[in-house]
């Protein structure tokens, strides 16, 4: 048995080498919400969460109230009997959800699945599930670009191999005909090209006729067409629309994730580690997708240190074959990563899982302090920790 002697709650800029934009935001940095977990043998873990608001609804502020005020507090003081457990102990803490807030779930889930894997000498992947692939293959996400920064980017995807691509679109229909167009001449015949309109057409009917004008070239999927809430306009895109639809910002829980199966609005769920609260969560979602014969994807925060990206190949490893794996973008989007791994993907977009207890990755303390500011540190008292 092990108990919870120590939680810090940590906010960290990360700025990025080059500006990301989408259909809903553009940006040159990040600020992440972190969780430093102390346990009483003095096993230490890591937890990171990515809120963003228009995905979630969830700001940086809530996210930070949310555990120094509610979920830290439930948490310290208490105790895990195993890795298993972590899962109960995370439930009891973040009971009291007022507001959704599943960067900050996340964080500190992770951060609890970091150090008792220490602890009892696991990976936190064995929480997920006992079998699990020794390989994972990422794909390629182009955001959106001028016309020469795109060649630049799609000769460096062909030159690394890659078959998968995902094109952010939205900005307007000349210019993602122009750039789909472009890409294909430039990617060929054989690369699986799919769009993500990140929730940028507003009904069904334009998101059907901007769905059909893309389709001449060829794309396999279209993730999230419609706005989140828009349930019904899911449904009938999902319906009338030969392409994978890949269900993002309409699915954040396990909730969303039953109703959208259970009527059919998607075909595919992209699952975000931090977007969906946890790993714990994430695998929970893709079990619901295998149950309904859905496909799994696994997503990942723009922005991302390499704690969150640790987490993601955990999960398309124990999910075992994800159609899409998204992420670990590492050094090649931040100038500074927290984890003396380098977590870029190889050739191909082929990856290992991390080996080692926890989450596998050491943490750069150093840098994510000198990157950040202590919001919090929660200790538990010794009559509780006794």
């Amino acid at each position: 048995m092990r108990t919870v002697t120590a939680i810090e709650v940590l906010t960290a800029n990360l700025p990025f080498r080059f500006s990301f934009g989408h259909a809903l935001a553009e940006r040159s940095e990040t600020t992440n919400v972190y969780v430093r977990l102390t346990l009483d043998d003095g096993s230490v873990g890591f937890g990171e969460g990515v809120p963003r608001e228009y995905v979630t609804g969830e700001t940086l502020e809530a996210a930070t109230s949310a555990l120094t005020g509610r979920y830290g507090p439930a948490l310290v003081g208490g105790e895990v009997a195993s890795l298993e457990d972590v899962s109960r102990a995370i439930d009891e803490a973040t009971a009291d959800e007022k507001e959704l807030a599943p960067s900050a779930r996340c964080a500190l889930e992770l951060a609890l699945l970091d150090a008792a894997g220490h602890a009892f000498g696991r990976p936190a992947a064995d929480a997920l599930e006992p079998e699990r692939a020794s390989v994972v293959h990422y794909d390629a996400v182009i955001p959106f670009t001028s016309p020469k920064k795109l060649v630049a980017v799609a000769l460096a995807v062909r030159a690394l191999g890659m078959r998968q691509v995902k094109v952010k679109v939205g900005d307007d229909a000349e210019h993602d005909d122009r750039t789909l167009r472009l890409l294909r001449g430039l990617l060929g015949r054989r690369v699986d090209l799919r769009v993500d309109a990140n929730c940028a057409w507003t009904d069904a009917e334009q998101a059907i006729r901007a769905i059909e004008r893309l389709r001449r070239h060829r794309i396999s999927a279209v993730e999230q067409p419609l706005p989140g809430q828009d349930f019904e306009g899911m449904c009938r895109v999902t319906a009338e629309t030969p392409e994978l639809i890949i269900a993002d910002e309409s699915l954040r829980t396990p909730d969303e994730a039953r109703a959208l199966a259970s009527e059919r609005g998607c075909d595919a769920f992209n699952i975000r580690v931090s977007k969906c609260g946890g790993l714990l969560r994430s695998m929970e979602i893709a079990r619901i997708a295998r149950e309904h014969g859905l496909v799994n994807v696994v997503g990942a925060q723009v922005g991302e240190s390499g704690i969150l990206s640790a987490a993601g190949r955990h999960l398309a490893a124990a999910i075992r074959d994800p159609r899409y794996v998204e992420g670990s973008a590492g050094r090649l989007l931040l100038k500074e990563d927290l984890t003396e791994e380098n977590v870029l993907p190889g050739r191909r977009g082929r990856a290992t899982p991390f080996a080692g207890p926890g989450l596998g990755v050491h943490v750069r303390e150093d840098l994510l302090r000198a990157r950040g500011r202590v919001e919090a540190v929660l200790e538990a008292s010794p009559v509780r920790a006794a």
